[in-house]
């Protein structure tokens, strides 16, 4: 079920909207004024914001920018609530589009509610879904950088049994897999992983992670004697590429060249 946060502190408006929408099948947090607001948006992640132009405490627009800045919750749309028009220009500055003239015309926001909703499971449907295997401090930097990357469905695992479960659950379009992880190798997973049906088109990407300080000149060289030798034989069981070392500087630019393969 969709959640939704009205925000007003006209109580007949918000009545009003919290009746059909919640009729509309719908679940409904209210707010009547903006700092309260502000703290059942980041408590309760609704799926959706609707917000008088003009509320008390916190105003509308420092609620709106507090929400825009705030990385947990800036993808959510907002509807805001005005007279007239007035103060539209202020909150599309801000990256919000829609608005609804008060008073509010119920059937009028019920649509304009389920418009917001059909595009947003559409965006979900044409997102790329990447399936990232690796030590935590990699996957927590990949978390980060896929929150700006609005293309792609992220997954992360940190075990081969997870690693498993998730491909099959998710069937992602990209798998993108450490060489050096421990427990299964390499190219026994990804031998595994292609002889699974929902996996067969799934690209695979290999990288690795340095798992040594050490300055030693024979250790620096046995690690990447090892990383040769499992990109031969991951990219012998089916991986499409090997990409060297992880670098986030590169990491979204590299996995978008795979998503436009798959958009062209």
């Amino acid at each position: 079920m969709n959640k939704i946060l009205i925000v007003g502190e006209e109580e007949d408006t918000i009545k009003k909207a919290q009746q059909r929408l919640s009729l509309a099948g719908f679940e409904i947090f209210t707010a009547y004024d903006g700092q309260l607001g502000l703290q059942i948006a980041r408590e309760k992640i609704p799926d959706l914001i609707i917000t008088d132009a003009e509320v008390p405490v916190l105003s509308a627009f420092e609620l709106c920018k507090t929400i825009k800045s705030d990385e947990n919750i800036n993808s959510i749309p907002i509807i805001v609530l005005t007279e007239m028009h007035r103060m539209e220009d202020s909150f599309m500055f801000l990256g919000i589009k829609d608005f609804l003239t008060k008073p509010i015309n119920v059937e009028e926001l019920e649509r304009v509610v389920r418009k917001i909703f059909d595009f947003s499971q559409m965006m979900q449907l044409q997102k790329t879904k990447i399936l990232i295997y690796g030590r935590p401090e990699v996957l927590s930097c990949c978390q980060q950088l896929l929150k700006s990357g609005h293309h792609w469905n992220g997954y992360y695992s940190d075990n081969s049994a997870s690693l498993m479960h998730d491909a099959v659950t998710y069937a992602p379009d990209v798998i993108f897999m450490d060489l050096l992880m421990p427990e299964t190798p390499a190219d026994e997973i990804i031998k595994k992983m292609k002889s699974m049906p929902e996996l067969k088109n799934t690209v695979i990407l290999t990288y690795y992670v340095s798992g040594s300080i050490s300055r030693d000149p024979l250790a620096v060289q046995a690690q990447m004697i090892e990383v040769q030798y499992l990109k031969r034989v991951t990219q012998d069981e089916g991986a499409e590429e090997y990409v060297g070392p992880f670098n986030p500087v590169t990491f979204l630019n590299l996995i978008d060249i795979y998503r436009r393969d798959f958009r062209s």
